[in-house]
């Protein structure tokens, strides 16, 4: 359900509810400049590693991206298809001198992994890196 109003402070704003009325499944509102769905992820190390799990039938959206590294290295985001093993590059090489980071954020997506597909980083050898992301199950 979404409704056209406005806002406390009298802006113009859609309002979008999901939920039956019930006690056991209540209305929950939404404000279109905030999203409920928003969830955040991190992963850090000297390995790659995978920084968000694959979910059934969703592709994950992310919104923003901040990478730290203590080491200078070269760090990539990837989407990879659990039976196959198959990955698909989604950024490209982000090279990072030490102690260095990189910031950043697009509220449509910055990219997104394929449908059910787990979201991983892939650093380059003697990296030592933190990567976080937020991001939307869509």
């Amino acid at each position: 359900m979404a409704l056209f109003g406005l806002d406390a402070a009298g802006n113009s704003a859609y309002v979008q509810a999901d939920g039956q009325g019930t006690q056991a499944t209540p209305y929950l509102m939404q404000h279109d400049l905030l999203t409920k769905q928003m969830k955040s992820a991190f992963a850090s190390g000297t390995a790659s590693a995978d920084v968000v799990a694959a979910v059934t039938n969703k592709k994950v959206r992310v919104m923003s991206l901040i990478i730290t590294a203590t080491a200078a290295c070269t760090l990539q985001l990837q989407s990879t298809n659990l039976s196959t093993t198959t990955a698909t590059n989604l950024t490209p090489e982000f090279r990072l001198p030490a102690d260095g980071n990189l910031t950043i954020s697009n509220e449509l997506g910055l990219f997104e992994t394929l449908s059910g597909e787990k979201l991983n980083a892939v650093v380059s050898a003697g990296g030592d890196y933190t990567v976080m992301v937020t991001y939307r199950e869509v």
